[in-house]
């Protein structure tokens, strides 16, 4: 069994966090779940991270929950415990949404049923040729948890989101290509570089142009165009005042000239 259900890499930039269950398929038990929820406070208040890449070690991203802590808790009786669980999920949902820092899902494997809910708190999803995908829980007769029926068809569409869930069906990454799901299919073997040069580039820029292009998009997802303009303004205003961001206009400006 693994000691550590989470790996915590930092470089250039870049956290790195890697599910380490590899025995359980990196199902999403409660240490699992806290560890995630303590790396979002850790990425939030370091300033040297600027972004964030969530994989999985192994053959799975993560297989979804964990059944046997969900099976011991059905069959003990007490609602109190399973409530308990679940806004574990909720609670680390709320925290990736909103931390100033964007997410990207390195899916080598397996993304199904909290797995998959989990990719889709990311900003972004690239995967490997080989990884799968899938909600199974509503042929189980459970229902979403972790904010999907709010992301999903915001990622893919309500008409996708609709046939995803109800059908439940396991799906290639090639399709998750085709409705967007992910953007970007790659080898197993070129998945991890790929991501990490992905981040690092992300990295590069103004932090705080970054954080206000997340949260502007965000915002956007969920109000009106006006109150999406009024976010804008005070954002671009925020930026402008930045150093940094004076010195790389005015290179950039000088570049154009002399080109």
């Amino acid at each position: 069994m693994s000691a550590t259900p989470l790996i915590v890499e930092r470089t250039d930039g870049v956290a790195v966090w890697r599910l380490n269950r590899p025995e359980a398929l990196n199902a999403l038990d409660e240490p699992l779940l806290k560890a995630l929820l303590g790396a979002v406070d850790d990425a939030r208040g370091d300033p040297a991270v600027r972004c964030v890449v969530v994989t999985g070690a192994g053959r799975a991203f993560s297989a979804g929950g964990d059944l046997k802590a969900l099976l011991a808790l059905l069959e003990s009786g007490s609602t109190d415990d399973l409530r308990e669980y679940l806004l574990h999920y909720q609670r680390l949902s709320s925290a990736m949404r909103h931390l100033g820092k964007p997410l990207l899902a390195a899916i080598n494997g397996h993304a199904l049923a909290g797995g998959f809910e989990l990719a889709c708190l990311c900003d972004i999803r690239i995967a490997a040729e080989t990884a799968t995908f899938g909600l199974p829980d509503t042929p189980l007769g459970i229902s979403p948890t972790s904010g999907m029926t709010y992301l999903l068809p915001r990622i893919v569409g309500l008409g996708w989101a609709k046939h995803l869930t109800y059908m439940g069906e396991t799906f290639d990454a090639r399709q998750a290509e085709r409705i967007g799901l992910v953007t970007l299919v790659v080898p197993l073997a070129r998945l991890q570089d790929v991501a990490l040069r992905m981040a690092r580039t992300i990295a590069t820029y103004p932090p705080l142009g970054v954080r206000h292009a997340k949260l502007g998009l965000d915002l956007a997802a969920e109000t009106n165009l006006q109150a999406a303009l009024t976010y804008e303004l005070a954002a671009e205003m925020a930026c402008f005042a930045e150093a940094e961001v004076r010195t790389k206009l005015r290179a950039f400006a000088n570049r154009r000239k002399s080109g």
